[in-house]
């Protein structure tokens, strides 16, 4: 297997208690023979259904990022919600820039939660209804758009479209959804 150079470069963006700070975050590629689990593997899929919002995340190994980020910032709350859409990052993203790897957000659970907040809508939208501005748990605004089949969310790709789960319709996405 040929190995590739991969030079990514991440800003994130905090707010908070009326300050802007940046980080500047460079990702390196796995070690060898490595690879975050798939996702959007079919039995990873399937032992999310009838599961609430976090518990089915934590049934599928390819969101284990994303898992970890909602445990440390408090927010297995959301398998309380009646109705939500969380637009879950994928471990092929966060393999590169894992949240326990940004001590300004890791080491802040309230930024953390501020953060993961703007991937959950407090309403359950089908793939119809994704198109169109959308108000996150977080108070920004998130915009769907695109056809079944190709839906984007602000400007990051759905790769898994809208996961049944008990509570929530789950989006697999291949970056991190923030504001635009």
């Amino acid at each position: 297997m040929k190995r590739v150079p991969i030079a990514v470069v991440l800003t994130v963006a905090l707010s908070g208690c009326g300050y802007v700070q940046s980080q500047v975050i460079t990702g390196q590629p796995l070690p060898s023979g490595t690879a975050p689990a798939d996702a959007c593997a079919p039995q990873n899929l399937a032992a999310m259904a009838g599961k609430p919002a976090t518990a089915a995340i934590a049934a599928n190994p390819g969101l284990s990022g994303m898992l970890a980020g909602l445990d440390r910032a408090g927010l297995r709350t959301l398998d309380d919600a009646p109705a939500l859409t969380l637009f879950a990052t994928s471990d092929r993203f966060l393999a590169y820039f894992p949240f326990r790897n940004i001590p300004a957000l890791w080491d802040n659970p309230k930024e953390l939660a501020q953060i993961l907040k703007q991937a959950a809508v407090g309403e359950r939208l089908d793939p119809a209804r994704l198109p169109g501005t959308h108000t996150t748990m977080g108070g920004t605004r998130v915009i769907g758009g695109g056809e079944p089949g190709s839906l984007r969310v602000n400007d990051t790709k759905v790769v898994c479209q809208q996961l049944g789960t008990a509570n929530a319709a789950v989006y697999i996405v291949d970056q991190l959804v923030t504001q635009r």
